[in-house]
């Protein structure tokens, strides 16, 4: 691959779209009901996508039962999840991890949104707290998923799912 070519692009320019719909659905969580929805749509979504991810290949920073911990810090039940993909191969797999990974970097933006709400890293967002606190982390995966050279075809459409998954986890209808 070359560098107009790699896996990032090809995920990144490919994921577009819905990459754009699901900033869309997280909004930016001005009052504490936004922020309660954004909490329940991020469990959802993790623990949906967590279990699918297998091999220790790139280490998977799990989150949902951090999430778990803010929504009980909020008295929130734990939302209904949404089917996950089926992530067979090492490249469904790492595109997957792609989209996990991808989701720190709004994090700090995130997390001082929160903490305007009085929630921070030991009191309903802790989850924000563990996704900034390496912030090399995206650069690393990154440099790990070319060095993988996986093929771009099934790594797009996995990530695609995934991002699926994360807008049905959301409340968008209509994941494509």
């Amino acid at each position: 691959m070359t560098k107009d070519d790699s896996l990032r692009r090809v995920l990144m320019t490919g994921t577009r779209d819905l990459h754009d719909r699901l900033d869309q659905a997280v909004g930016t969580f001005a009052d504490d009901g936004a922020y309660r929805a954004f909490l329940s749509g991020s469990y959802a979504f993790r623990a949906a996508v967590e279990p699918a991810l297998t091999g220790d290949d790139w280490p998977l920073q799990p989150l949902a039962p951090v999430i778990a911990q803010d929504l009980a810090d909020l008295d929130q039940p734990r939302p209904a999840l949404p089917h996950a993909p089926v992530l067979a191969g090492p490249a469904a797999q790492a595109a997957a991890r792609y989209v996990l990974e991808g989701s720190a970097l709004g994090a700090r933006l995130l997390a001082r949104r929160a903490a305007d709400l009085g929630f921070t890293s030991v009191h309903g967002a802790r989850h924000l707290a563990a996704q900034t606190e390496s912030p090399h982390r995206w650069r690393q995966f990154l440099d790990w998923m070319e060095r993988a050279d996986l093929p771009a075809g099934p790594a797009l459409a996995a990530a695609r799912a995934v991002f699926g998954v994360a807008l049905c986890a959301y409340g968008v209808k209509s994941a494509t």
